[in-house]
């Protein structure tokens, strides 16, 4: 037949023979442009004789090969935009309204129009959206029995809303994900296993949106989508794809509060975690590069599953439901001891670091649920760094409660877990085990003992206390790392961890029970230059006056100590070089460094004490003046190097500590008498 044919609307014969010659020609644009009005024309013919007589099977039979001839014409792209640009789409819409039977023939061409013509063109999914198309698939979906023709609406949308927000919100409106999460409860797989993939990526799209992973939680959907995830694990290499489509679905709800609340209370982690630990692939006749392919993909979606699990332990709402669930619980205490599946322990450390967000919880995981052991299984075994840091961040939560710090001692979490430090690639790992130590060490002279000396307290430490030679302690391994790192929130907590076990060394009430000697090689091990360096630079930095009194406590009580060479903390009083501090550009600390001009130790403690902007409280201020006056005392010391003494006299100390008493006399309404009598106490050392 030729392609300028005269069609007429009465020329139903010639019509049917036109669509089948047309059929074979489609790929021919010129062929659909020339025939495509006359078929526009006799959907109209049609259009009339249905709103008269919607059961002419003539005229739907007619439709349908209209249809047809327009869906096969658009699996050619070049077809795609003189379609779209026709009638035909919405008279398409005007004609499925009419179609109460659902007669699936008409259907399933219908929805291959739709399908078709979006493929890869933004245009005709907005044209689609305005013709109200959307109403027709989702009554398809709705209403038809057929499963072909459900299947074809599942592919209709996936097309229609690909990468097009406008389509996704009115499909999410429309409440067409109730209907997509019926196609998943499809009691046949395998009959229905193209269809029901389909639907689940459709969903999975969806759920990008905000509305979709509402809508899936509100019709019941995580339920759904984790029964199907059961079935599908039993055989998951025969349904990768609908595994995996159903797993996106619930990586884009889970991050979803409400999502994580639905998973705690209806009891589907333990089925996620059955998925997880025995769910696996085999490799039996496969070529190394299929092996390569779907280990990767099954990886993947492994990895998604276990990001699930994870977010159910984040929700408020469901810190104490899992934490009181024993029999979750002890799935993550029993993953951590497996060290052939670091994937499991990594998981497992998540979700106890999410529960342990309280006091109580903290204390009942040490002392009820017994997890430090196995967290330190996974500390001294584990070679993905992943495994290290979740297992370190729950030690880091557990060491903050009081009642822990002991038993966590005792149990060697110190020693698993400093070697850590070195792990220059892995800041994060490195902060929670800086972490670990400042907290252990916090008002406890056993730790302390461990971290300064790498010995159990009351082994005998005067006799070869560990201050020289090569032995490497968890001390040594923490001055190396703050010496080396950059990162201005490692240095500081490390050297904020420094002054704690130099405040509970010298003041802790825990520290009696020991020997004199022991605690005098604890002091000379301290009182060194690469321990006294980092608390004199944190001292300097008069971004954080918080942190500057930490530092000048801790040389206070160093400054009149025992040395075994020479008094480091002078040696950094009357220093003029000044420590190179982290570069503001490449820390990854949240607070960037103060970058006003860097001066001396003296110079900033005689700033604290002037106090020119007034925001340095009179406490830090008269703590300056305390470690003044025991600095002079100490230089003064018979068996001190004199020109300490002569340094500090000739320093200008006491010309700017008489400006501040001058000052402070002048102040009729703030005496401040603890600043005042503190700065003339060191003065009496300059008479």
């Amino acid at each position: 037949m030729s392609s300028n044919t005269d069609l007429t609307p009465q020329d139903d014969a010639g019509f049917s023979t036109l669509v089948q010659d047309i059929k074979l020609s489609s790929s021919s644009l010129s062929a659909v442009e020339a025939h495509l009005p006359g078929v526009v024309d006799r959907l109209e013919a049609a259009l009339a004789k249905l709103e008269q007589d919607g059961d002419d099977q003539d005229s739907w039979d007619q439709v349908s090969n209209a249809f047809q001839f327009l869906a096969d014409s658009a699996r050619e792209e070049k077809a795609r935009t003189p379609i779209g640009e026709s009638r035909a789409v919405a008279l398409l819409v005007k004609i499925e309204a009419l179609n109460k039977q659902r007669l699936p023939h008409v259907d399933i061409q219908a929805l291959r129009v739709l399908a078709n013509i979006c493929v890869d063109h933004e245009v005709n999914r907005n044209k689609v959206l305005e013709a109200g198309a959307f109403e027709t698939i989702n009554d398809v979906l709705r209403n038809s029995t057929h499963p072909d023709a459900i299947k074809t609406a599942c592919g209709a949308l996936l097309n229609t809303t690909m990468a097009c927000e406008a389509a996704q919100t009115k499909v999410i409106e429309l409440d067409t994900i109730e209907s997509l999460l019926k196609v998943l409860q499809s009691a046949d797989i395998d009959e229905n296993e193209v269809s029901m993939t389909i639907a689940a990526r459709v969903t999975a799209n969806l759920c990008e949106n905000d509305g979709g992973s509402q809508s899936v939680i509100r019709f019941s959907g995580i339920n759904t989508v984790v029964q199907l995830l059961v079935r599908t694990s039993k055989d998951v290499e025969g349904y990768m794809d609908l595994f995996d489509a159903a797993t996106d679905i619930m990586r884009a709800v889970a991050s979803k509060e409400a999502a994580q609340v639905a998973i705690q209370r209806e009891g589907l982690s333990i089925p996620l975690m059955d998925i997880l630990e025995h769910t696996g692939i085999s490799d039996d006749g496969k070529t190394e590069e299929e092996k390569k392919e779907d280990d990767k993909k099954f990886g993947e979606t492994k990895a998604a599953l276990l990001e699930v699990v994870v977010s159910a332990t984040l929700a408020d709402e469901n810190m104490v439901p899992v934490f009181n669930n024993r029999e979750v619980m002890e799935r993550f205490l029993t993953w951590l001891k497996l060290s052939d599946r670091e994937d499991l322990q990594t998981c497992a450390a998540l979700c106890l670091g999410n529960v342990a967000r309280s006091d109580n919880h903290c204390v009942k995981l040490v002392h009820e649920y017994q997890a430090v052991e196995p967290l330190i299984h996974v500390v001294r075994k584990a070679t993905d760094l992943k495994a290290s840091h979740a297992a370190t961040g729950v030690l880091r939560n557990l060491a903050l409660a009081e009642r822990n710090r002991e038993m966590m001692g005792n149990a060697g979490v110190i020693q698993a877990c400093f070697p850590l430090l070195k792990k220059d690639n892995a800041l994060p790992l490195q902060a929670n085990v800086v972490g670990i130590l400042k907290r252990l060490s916090t008002n406890d002279g056993h730790n302390t003992i461990r971290i300064i000396s790498g010995r159990e307290p009351f082994e005998t430490l005067s006799s070869t206390p560990n201050t020289e030679g090569d032995i490497e302690t968890p001390l040594s391994s923490l001055v190396d790392v703050i010496d080396r790192s950059d990162d201005f929130a490692l240095k500081s907590e490390g050297t904020r961890t420094l002054c704690n076990l130099v405040k509970v060394t010298w003041g802790s009430e825990g520290m009696r029970e020991f020997d004199t000697g022991s605690i005098t090689a604890l002091q000379q091990t301290l009182n060194k230059a690469d321990v006294v360096l980092p608390i004199a630079a944190m001292t300097r930095n008069p971004k954080y006056v918080v942190l500057q009194n930490e530092g000048v406590i801790a040389l206070t009580l160093l400054v009149t100590s025992p040395s075994q060479d020479k008094n480091a903390v002078l040696d950094s009083l009357v220093s003029i070089e000044l420590t190179p501090q982290p570069d503001p550009e490449t820390t990854i600390s949240e607070e960037p460094l103060d970058q006003t001009k860097a001066l001396t130790l003296l110079e900033s403690l005689l700033s604290l004490i002037k106090n020119q902007d007034g925001k340095c409280p009179d406490e830090v201020r008269t703590n300056v003046c305390v470690f003044l006056r025991n600095a002079f005392d100490t230089a003064s010391r018979e068996n001190e190097d004199p020109a300490y003494l002569t340094f500090l006299k000739a320093s200008g100390i006491k010309d700017s500590l008489t400006e501040v008493l001058e000052q402070l006399d002048a102040d009729s309404e703030k005496k401040r008498p603890l600043v005042r009598n503190a700065v003339q106490e060191v003065l009496s050392r300059l008479a």
